[in-house]
C-alpha cells in the first residue's frame, strides 16, 4: 500500500485524500457522471478518483457527501462556496486536497511519474537558467520533471486568482532538497515579477509530487 505523499507536504489546514484510480468502483454522482458520459474507460476511471477524493476531504471540513464537484469551461473544478482544493492523477495514483478559504487562499498540486523529462521538452519546459543548471547534474532528465512537475502545481495554484493560463516560462523554479521556490517571470493578475510562490515534492514509488499553499 503505497503511504500518502500530499499529508506529508501541505499544512495542517488542508485536508487531503489519496487512492488508486483502478480500485475505485462507482461513486460519482449524476450530475458528475454528466461530465465524463461517453469518456474512455481510463478517464472515467481517473475523474471519478478525483471526485471520491475530493469528497472525502472536503466531507473532514463538514460538507455534506451529497454536494457535486463539477467543471468549468476551462475544465477547472467547481470547488463548493468557501472552499478551494486541488486535483491530480496519474494511471497509478490519484490525489485531491482541500480546505476553507478562510484559511488558504489558494492550492495547487501535481503527479508524475518519476521517469526522466524527455530532452526534446527542456527547452520547452524550462528556462535557459534552468536548463544551464539542469546540465550540470548527473540525472538533468529527473531532476526536469521535478521543475516540470513543480510548475504544473504553481500554475494550478494561481489560476483561481488569477483566471489566466501561464506558459512553462512564466516562472522559473529553484529546487532545495524538498521543496521549491517559484519566482515569476511575468505579471498574471494578482502577481507581479520577482513574486515567489514556495512549495514542497517528494519522489517516492515512481512518482513525483508537487504541491504549494498560498494562507491567508
Amino acid at each position: 500500500m503505497r503511504q500518502a505523499l500530499f499529508r506529508r507536504l501541505l499544512g495542517p489546514k488542508v485536508e487531503t485524500e489519496e487512492i488508486d484510480p483502478h480500485t475505485v468502483q462507482g461513486g460519482l454522482l449524476k450530475s458528475e457522471e454528466a461530465l465524463v458520459d461517453g469518456a474512455a474507460q481510463t478517464r472515467i476511471e481517473q475523474f471519478t478518483a478525483g471526485r471520491v477524493c475530493s469528497r472525502i476531504a472536503l466531507g473532514r471540513l463538514g460538507v455534506a457527501a451529497t454536494t457535486p464537484v463539477l467543471r468549468g469551461e476551462d475544465r477547472a473544478p467547481i470547488w463548493p462556496p468557501g472552499f478551494i482544493g486541488s486535483i491530480s492523477h496519474t494511471d497509478t495514483w490519484c490525489a485531491a486536497v482541500v480546505a476553507r478559504t478562510e484559511d488558504i487562499r489558494s492550492l495547487g498540486i501535481d503527479l508524475e511519474s518519476s521517469t526522466p523529462l524527455k530532452e526534446a521538452l527542456l527547452k520547452r519546459v524550462c528556462t535557459p537558467k534552468e536548463r544551464d543548471w539542469l546540465h550540470q547534474l548527473p540525472a538533468p532528465g529527473v531532476t526536469g520533471k521535478i521543475l516540470f512537475s513543480a510548475k504544473e502545481a504553481v500554475y494550478k495554484c494561481q489560476y483561481p486568482l488569477s483566471n489566466q493560463f501561464l506558459g512553462f516560462h512564466a516562472v522559473e523554479v529553484e529546487l532545495g532538497e524538498d521543496s521549491f521556490q517559484a519566482v515569476f517571470q511575468q505579471e498574471a493578475a494578482g502577481f507581479q515579477p520577482g513574486d515567489v510562490v514556495s512549495g514542497r515534492y517528494l519522489v517516492e514509488e515512481g512518482l513525483v509530487a508537487t504541491a504549494c499553499e498560498l494562507p491567508r
